[in-house]
């Protein structure tokens, strides 16, 4: 009986012994995401109009409108996920606002909107695009005509 304990201490032992340090650890360690791409497509606008601009936005024809608020002077950029795929298709952006001001009425100006592809591209030699696609509310020459450009 001494001899059976002694054989199977001995066979214990020598499995620890033989056993690769961090194997249990290694099973549980996932793959990084860290270095895979991560973008979204985005674009902003700017309100260089000395006045608060009310605007509604939303991607897709089929959303809801979001209501906005920009002050004078701010930029506000407006984002969607594209997760791993700068050219993943996603739902057109919009954005519509009263194009005549202090008249007292609604006049709606929508525009479809583009939008860069923004974000981390990962490890390796792709480059790293880091802005949106720029617009800006000016008011046209009568002081009362709101348009919507890109800027350059």
């Amino acid at each position: 009986m001494l001899k059976a304990q002694w054989l199977f201490a001995a066979t214990i032992t020598a499995l620890i012994v033989l056993a690769p340090f961090g194997a249990p650890a290694q099973e549980r360690v996932g793959t990084s995401q860290e270095d895979l791409p991560n973008y979204r497509g985005s674009y902003s606008i700017e309100n260089a109009t000395g006045i608060t601009i009310h605007y509604e936005y939303r991607w897709g024809d089929r959303s809801e409108w979001k209501k906005m608020a920009l002050r004078s002077g701010e930029i506000e950029t407006h984002s969607y996920p594209l997760g791993q795929d700068p050219n993943k298709k996603v739902p057109t952006p919009y954005v519509r606002y009263d194009r005549i001001g202090g008249d007292n009425a609604v006049t709606f100006q929508e525009y479809r909107m583009q939008f860069h592809a923004v974000g981390y591209a990962g490890y390796g030699p792709r480059e790293n695009r880091t802005e949106p696609k720029r617009y800006v509310f000016r008011f046209a020459g009568n002081g009362r005509d709101l348009y919507l450009a890109a800027k350059r």
